[in-house]
């Protein structure tokens, strides 16, 4: 793929038709369900701990889409779009036919993205989820003097408040460090997510205390920084979610 401060489209070559996706997954034996949390409109701050890296987040983009029929968008500010790790988590190749991917490599490119989000999600449709990684690390080592550094990081958020407002969708956005710089993320954030290594495995939990979902438990927790474990966890999403889908669709049938 190459690297470049625009939108890239369809970024993965994938077949004319795709198989459904509970077709292509191995058979394994009986285990506990996998849980991802349930993503609001709104944007929704995601802190992760060092161990696990961005992948759950990565995850949490993918889910989206298994959930869902819009495209998924993501803006990148800190080198955090690890194209290669989404596709060898992807279930299913076709997925990844619905992910958009933009990388701004300045603070005036990643501003500039943003502003022209908007405009993108009216030529698509409404989208599944947008995801903004690193939105405050272009604005920290900036070309610009302070005041307008942190100028254009209110704007950049002022950007994906818009979509929500417009789309009404779940926007992820994650940041390089929590402290004064990017309270102002803090502030306009619905939710705030925090995951962390547990002995069982990853668990996300809402910082207001209402919220705890242990991802997949292994029992002893070691593997839960592999890409085999997001895998795992990934499937087992994939074939709740095409079960709801056919559920729904015998239902509408059986409404007629």
């Amino acid at each position: 793929m190459n690297t470049t401060s625009t939108f890239t489209t369809r970024p993965w070559p994938t077949p004319f038709t795709h198989p459904p996706i509970y077709e292509i997954m191995h058979t394994c034996s009986p285990r506990p369900d996998a849980e991802l949390p349930e993503l609001t409109p709104g944007v929704i701050l995601v802190d992760v701990g060092d161990a696990l890296g961005a992948t759950p987040v990565q995850a949490l983009l993918l889910d989206q889409v298994l959930s869902g029929n819009g495209p998924a968008f993501w803006v990148d500010g800190a080198n955090r779009a690890n194209t290669t790790r989404l596709r060898e988590l992807a279930p299913a190749d076709r997925v990844l036919d619905r992910i958009e991917v933009a990388r701004g490599f300045t603070a005036h490119q990643h501003t500039s993205l943003l502003d022209r989000l908007a405009g993108r999600l009216d030529a698509r449709g409404s989208p599944s989820v947008v995801v903004a990684t690193g939105l405050d690390g272009m604005y920290r080592d900036a070309d610009v003097d302070d005041e307008l550094a942190e100028q254009m990081f209110i704007r950049a958020i002022a950007s994906l408040a818009r979509v929500v407002r417009v789309h009404d969708v779940p926007v992820l956005v994650t940041r390089c460090r929590g402290d004064d710089f990017s309270q102002p993320l803090r502030r306009a954030a619905a939710t705030h997510l925090q995951c962390r290594a547990t002995p069982f495995g990853p668990q996300f939990e809402d910082a207001a205390g209402d919220m705890q979902t242990l991802v997949y438990h292994t029992g002893d927790g070691w593997m839960q920084t592999t890409l085999a474990y997001w895998q795992e966890v990934l499937e087992h999403r994939a074939r709740v979610h095409e079960a709801s889908t056919f559920e729904r669709a015998a239902g509408a049938v059986g409404m007629q």
